[in-house]
């Protein structure tokens, strides 16, 4: 994960896990005055404006920002399939339900360890810590200028970080729709976990 500031513009791309960062970061760090902020070494996940905080030569708040967040049940899959098939870290993958109802840390195996000392900060970094502790781990929810959705990704990119190119889509996960995942205890756990980020964007489970 890769967070940029486009220095010339004084625009921070606050990059959240499994939000279509890994795209937009590959496309902003080609600008002439792109500084990237990479997640690195980390040995206990932390919020990504924690981590970034301590990289940035000011105050968040100096900067204007951006960043993506995502539908939560989306979002929960897409973190599941992420460290059990894209960036293994099991021997054993627990299912779905296990993994949402609370057994996600027995990660055992890491292939990324320039970004994660251990495996358990990789899983909990893309599962356990949600995208609106990511942003506003403080509590501050006005650290973040501009909050865009992954679901009109190329759109608001467009507008906000006046990317041009068209957006090819990184990382992505073959799956069926994220409805199909769930039970009645596995999306009331992901409403819970996630519910400031529903009441603050409004978003809901919807099935196909």
């Amino acid at each position: 994960m890769v967070s940029v500031l486009l220095e010339d513009r004084n625009l921070l791309f606050v990059h959240v896990p499994r939000t279509g960062g890994g795209t937009i970061s590959r496309l902003l760090r080609t600008e002439p005055d792109a500084k990237i902020y990479p997640v690195q070494n980390m040995s206990v996940a932390q919020p990504c404006v924690e981590h970034l905080s301590r990289q940035l030569c000011k105050p968040l708040c100096e900067y204007r920002t951006v960043a993506f967040v995502r539908n939560p049940w989306d979002w929960t899959v897409s973190g599941y399939l992420h460290v059990t098939q894209n960036m293994p870290a099991y021997e054993k993958p627990p299912t779905f339900r296990d993994f949402v109802l609370g057994d996600w840390k027995g990660a055992t195996t890491l292939h990324y360890p320039t970004k994660f000392a251990t495996p358990e900060a990789c899983v909990a970094y893309h599962t356990q810590i949600t995208p609106w502790e990511h942003l506003f781990a403080s509590g501050q929810t006005d650290e973040i200028d501009t909050l865009c959705a992954f679901e009109t990704l190329e759109r608001d990119a467009r507008e906000t970080l006046g990317l041009k190119s068209q957006l090819p889509h990184v990382n992505r996960s073959e799956r069926a729709h994220y409805s199909r995942y769930f039970d009645d205890d596995t999306r009331a756990a992901v409403a819970h976990r996630h519910a400031d980020l529903i009441n603050g964007v409004g978003y809901v489970f919807v099935g196909i």
